[in-house]
């Protein structure tokens, strides 16, 4: 499939051939997801400070693009993401959890531990029928069988597990002004990171109560 023939990339509200849409749970009423991985706002009526009230029609969301680069194959791994926004709070979202949240079963990272994988290993297709639900020890077996990465007890620099250890880079952050105003909530220290360009040491120290801010922000584990 070349980059232009991925459905993410079709912004036109009209159907895809066999496209179904469902609410998003956590946000029924305001967004809707496609078993092709698609992701759309809904239509509706918002508050407005002269008019009282106004339409917004619905569109489909612009989707954007994560790479990492593969330290051993130079290739990069991709990952899609999608903003959703709720009671004027902004949300970050990797897309392929949604879809599979949405359509097969709805996950909470910090309950269950899982990951859901694109089981061609194509980060772009985030159809529901690609996507796959597997553990942490899944998804690295898998990793290592694919040949993209060396163990990791092989490479890992152990030498700051004490403070910051790997749980914490994984759990969910909130991303408060410096007079304490909420502004998102990201599923992880790295994607704050990568968004923010703060780095993780810092954002973890603000969220454990090390330090008290970093770069203007503070932060707390969500």
């Amino acid at each position: 499939m070349s980059p232009e023939e991925y459905p993410y990339r079709n912004k036109i509200l009209k159907n895809i051939s066999g496209e179904r849409w469902l609410d998003i749970p956590g946000f029924e009423g305001l967004y809707k997801a496609s078993n092709l991985g698609r992701v759309k706002s809904i239509d509706r009526t918002i508050p407005h400070p002269r008019l009282k009230e106004q339409f917004v029609a619905g569109r489909i969301l612009s989707q954007s693009i994560a790479k990492n680069k593969n330290v051993k194959t130079g290739e990069p791994m991709v990952d899609l993401r999608v903003s959703l926004s709720r009671e004027g709070r902004q949300y970050y979202f990797n897309t392929r959890r949604i879809i599979y949240s949405t359509f097969v079963k709805n996950i909470d990272y910090e309950k269950d531990g899982l990951y859901v994988i694109n089981k061609d290993g194509d980060g772009y297709n985030n159809a529901v029928k690609n996507l796959k639900l597997v553990t942490k020890s899944e998804k690295s077996q898998r990793v290592f069988k694919r040949e993209r990465a060396d163990s990791y007890l092989k490479i890992a620099d152990r030498s700051d597990w004490k403070n910051y250890g790997g749980y914490s880079r994984r759990k969910p952050v909130k991303q408060y002004s410096a007079k304490g105003k909420l502004l998102a909530r990201y599923e992880s220290i790295r994607e704050a990171a990568q968004i923010t360009g703060c780095g993780e040491k810092e954002i973890i120290l603000v969220a454990r109560g090390i330090h008290r801010h970093t770069k203007g922000f503070k932060w707390k584990y969500a």
